[in-house]
């Protein structure tokens, strides 16, 4: 009886619109609308690349379902006004068929049911002159502010989470708050020892890279050396608590 009164309202609807929301409920066809693929994590320290490191979340708010994204990322407080200020700024229209999608879609609802902050793009009244009271456009990409991605479903959620931190001790605290099981880990600081510092803090990262994305980092020809440089990647292979980490960073300014 069910499926007799579904064929009726198709029969009876737009058979368009129906066939379009089943090609949006089945994308993309490689399945990472329905489980994290290859998720990733971004860690902004104030003597970073910020602009840098910023044109990564921008492109993948773009399309923010896929393999080998970007889905939380995390910013030293101190620069967080900075950062909200330019992503504000360079925020792009999003893909069509994202804009529609059940997992966006659901997400909207959870954000304004809890009255999340967000970064997001905004339209104003004509009258509006100052530009004081936007409404965030329809179908814009999302960051949301200080909240974890389990917040807004197990599966993935088409927006990019955001959260600060003043301390080393922070930064791992909100890395094991999102509750995903990251691919990649991308720190960016001027730092190096405050890189190497939190690939001790947290040893269930595997694959970090430091002042670049993992997008620019080639695999290795071998993996028989601790510690080597090839075609200006500097890479190392550490055990920390019986788990291979391996940690990958440009030794050059092109990266």
């Amino acid at each position: 009886i069910s499926e007799f009164k579904m064929n009726v309202e198709i029969l009876g609807g737009d058979i368009y619109a129906h066939l379009l929301r089943r090609c949006q409920y089945n994308y993309p066809i490689d399945g990472s609308h329905k489980k994290w693929v290859k998720p990733q994590i971004l860690i902004l320290f104030a003597s970073g690349d910020v602009q840098k490191a910023l044109e990564i979340i921008v492109k993948d708010l773009r399309h923010p379902i896929g393999s080998g994204q970007v889905v939380s990322f995390l910013v030293e407080e101190c620069i967080r006004d900075e950062v909200i200020k330019r992503l504000r700024e360079m925020l792009p229209p999003m893909d069509e068929r994202i804009q529609k999608h059940p997992n966006y879609l659901r997400s909207i609802r959870i954000i304004d049911r809890l009255k999340c902050q967000t970064i997001h793009m905004e339209e104003f009244d004509v009258e509006d002159t100052k530009k004081r009271f936007g409404r965030r456009v329809t179908g814009s990409p999302i960051v949301v502010l200080d909240f974890p991605q389990y917040y807004f479903g197990d599966t993935p959620t088409a927006v990019i989470t955001m959260s600060t931190f003043r301390t080393l001790s922070e930064v791992v605290g909100l890395y094991r708050r999102e509750r995903i099981s990251f691919e990649a880990t991308s720190v960016w600081s001027g730092k190096l020892a405050q890189c190497f510092d939190l690939v001790t803090r947290i040893p269930e990262a595997a694959n970090w890279t430091f002042n670049s994305s993992s997008h620019n980092i080639r695999k290795p020809t071998k993996t028989n050396t601790v510690v080597f440089v090839e075609k200006n990647i500097h890479y190392e292979f550490h055990e920390i608590g019986g788990k291979l980490n391996t940690i990958a960073f440009p030794v050059s300014s092109e990266l």
